[in-house]
């Protein structure tokens, strides 16, 4: 992989860390606003509901952040596109599909088995 094509991934992810750190707030602040709001016994299963939904979808906001941080990290220490458990290089095509992915397609597959 070439420098550019490597800071082009990094600027992919940079944008996304971005964009996942406003969802991020953006979900926290609904949820702190709907705790406050007082409705029927229908409004309230409602609102849980949502809050619910809120915090499932922070904490997979949560993980996507932490395999980007992950990532940017390994990009800046030199060992961006290597597998980590057969420390082959990983696929070009793999890493433009999944710039975060941390396996190559062989080593993933075998861990979902």
């Amino acid at each position: 992989m070439n420098k550019a094509e490597l800071q082009e991934i990094k600027r992919i992810l940079l944008e996304r860390k971005n964009d996942l750190t406003q969802e991020f707030k953006t979900n926290k602040q609904e949820g702190d606003n709907h705790i406050n709001q007082v409705g029927d016994s229908l409004d309230q299963a409602a609102d849980s509901y949502e809050r619910e939904m809120l915090f499932e979808l922070n904490d997979l906001d949560k993980a996507s952040l932490e395999s980007i941080e992950t990532t940017l990290v390994k990009i800046d220490n030199g060992t961006y596109g290597i597998c980590e458990k057969c420390k082959k290089k990983i696929d070009i095509k793999r890493i433009k599909a999944k710039p975060e992915a941390l396996y190559c397609v062989d080593c993933q597959s075998k861990s979902e088995i």
